[in-house]
C-alpha cells in the first residue's frame, strides 16, 4: 500500500490523481492533502478520502476547514504546511502538483527524506534541477515524472542501454496558434490563448502552451531527468497529441509511445511504477480511423521555445531567471496588463539583462527567482497597459 501526500490537490493534476487513487484502493491511500484557495473542493475531498493531515495556503482557510470537517484532522497552512505534508511520517509517496516555483522547497525536502516524488510541478526541476538530483542522491529518494511526455520517455528508456540512445524527442500540440500568422499571434487575446485545442489544463500552463514556453520548460526538465544536453533533446509539433515522446537510437531507428490524451495515465504510471495495471482510462483504440502529422516548431512565431534552450545552455540560475520572468509575464497577460507578445519580450529582455550565477544552494536559486520577479514587475509597470 502506497500512502500518498498530494500537494496541489484541487488543481487539474490533483483531482486526476485522486481519481487514480480511488481506482486502486487496494494499492493507494491518501495520507495528506495540500490545497490552494478552493476550500469548498478541499472540504469535499477531505470528507471522501479522510486524510490525517491537511494544509491550506491561508490560516483563515485552515480555521474554516476545521469548523466544517466531520472528523479530526491535523491542520496546517502556508509553506510550513506544504513541508508538513511532504514530510508526513508514514507517507512514502509525494505528488508535487503545486504550480510554479512555490513547490520547490517541499519537493526538495521530500526527496531528501527518501520519498518517491511524482513530479507534476516541472518548475521544481527547471528552477532547481541540480538541487533536486543532489537531494535525491543524499536522501535515497526517487523521482518519477508526471508530465505525459516525460512519463513516456521514462517508459521508452526503461531497460535501454544509454549508450544506444542518440536523441530524445518530445511532442507539442502546437497550441491554439499553430496555424496563425505572426501578426495575428502578436495580438492574441486572453480568451483565444486559453482555448487549447487538445488538453484541458489550468490557465498558467494553457498560456505556456500557447507560447510554447511549456515545451521549452519540458526540454529543461528532460535534461534534468535523463541527463542529456540540449542538442540531444528535440521538439516535434504533433497536433493530435497521440504520440507523446520518441527515443532515437544510434542506428537511426525510433521508438514511440502512444496513449490517450488523459493525464491520469502518466499519474498512474508514476504512482504504481513498476506495475502497469488497468485504470480509469480506456486502452488506446486502434480500430477507429485516425491520422497523425508531425512538423518542426517555428521559432520565429514561438520564440519562447528558443529562449528555454538558451537558458538550458547557459546553465546555473538561468533557467530559474527565465521561469520567474515567465510566471510574472503570464500573470500580467492574464490580468490584461500586457499583451500576448509582451510575454516573450519580457522573457527575452530579462534573460539577456540578468547575470546567471551558480545554482549551488536552494537559497541561491530562490534569491535568483526573487530578483527576477522584481525586475519583471518593473518591466511590466513600464510596458503595462493597466
Amino acid at each position: 500500500m502506497r500512502r500518498v501526500a498530494l500537494l496541489g490537490c484541487t488543481g487539474s493534476i490533483g483531482t486526476s490523481t485522486l481519481e487514480v487513487i480511488a481506482a486502486h484502493p487496494e494499492r493507494l491511500e491518501v495520507a495528506a492533502l495540500a490545497a490552494g484557495r478552493n476550500r469548498d473542493l478541499l472540504l469535499a475531498q477531505c470528507e471522501r478520502f479522510r486524510p490525517r493531515l491537511v494544509s491550506t495556503v491561508l490560516e483563515e482557510d485552515a480555521a474554516w476547514l476545521k469548523s466544517q470537517l466531520s472528523y479530526a484532522a491535523d491542520l496546517h497552512w502556508g509553506g510550513e504546511g506544504l513541508r508538513a505534508c511532504a514530510l508526513m511520517p508514514g507517507a512514502d509517496t509525494v505528488v508535487a502538483a503545486i504550480v510554479g516555483a512555490a513547490g520547490l522547497s517541499s519537493t526538495e525536502a521530500a526527496l531528501r527524506a527518501g520519498r518517491r516524488v511524482c513530479v507534476a510541478n516541472k518548475e521544481s526541476l527547471v528552477v532547481g534541477g541540480a538541487l533536486m538530483r543532489r537531494a535525491m542522491d543524499a536522501g535515497g529518494g526517487e523521482l518519477l515524472p508526471v508530465d505525459s511526455e516525460h512519463a513516456a520517455l521514462h517508459q521508452l528508456l526503461s531497460g535501454q542501454d544509454r549508450a544506444s540512445i542518440r536523441e530524445l524527442r518530445i511532442t507539442a500540440s502546437g497550441g491554439p496558434f499553430r496555424d496563425w500568422p505572426l501578426e495575428r499571434i502578436r495580438n492574441a487575446t486572453v480568451e483565444e490563448a486559453l482555448n487549447h485545442p487538445t488538453w484541458k489544463m489550468g490557465p498558467k500552463i494553457t498560456i505556456d502552451s500557447a507560447t510554447l514556453m511549456n515545451k521549452g520548460l519540458e526540454v529543461i526538465e528532460a535534461s534534468v531527468l535523463f541527463g542529456l544536453p540540449p542538442d540531444r533533446i528535440g521538439v516535434t509539433v504533433h497536433p493530435q497529441s497521440q504520440v507523446h515522446a520518441m527515443v532515437g537510437f544510434q542506428d537511426g531507428s525510433f521508438q514511440l509511445q502512444v496513449c490517450a490524451n488523459d493525464m491520469k495515465l502518466p499519474i498512474q504510471y508514476a504512482l504504481l511504477y513498476p506495475e502497469t495495471l488497468p485504470g480509469p482510462v480506456p486502452a488506446y483504440d486502434w480500430e477507429r480511423p485516425k491520422s497523425w502529422s508531425f512538423e518542426a516548431p517555428d521559432l520565429e512565431r514561438f520564440p519562447c521555445l528558443g529562449l528555454a534552450y538558451a537558458a538550458l545552455r547557459a546553465g546555473g540560475t538561468s533557467p530559474a531567471l527565465l521561469n520567474a520572468a515567465n510566471e510574472e509575464a503570464v500573470a500580467a497577460f492574464l490580468s490584461r496588463a500586457i499583451s500576448f507578445w509582451d510575454i516573450q519580450a519580457l522573457n527575452r529582455d530579462l534573460l539577456e539583462a540578468l547575470p546567471s550565477g551558480p545554482a549551488e544552494s536552494l537559497e541561491a536559486v530562490l534569491e535568483a527567482d526573487r530578483g527576477a520577479r522584481v525586475q519583471a514587475q518593473a518591466w511590466i509597470r513600464r510596458r503595462g497597459r493597466g
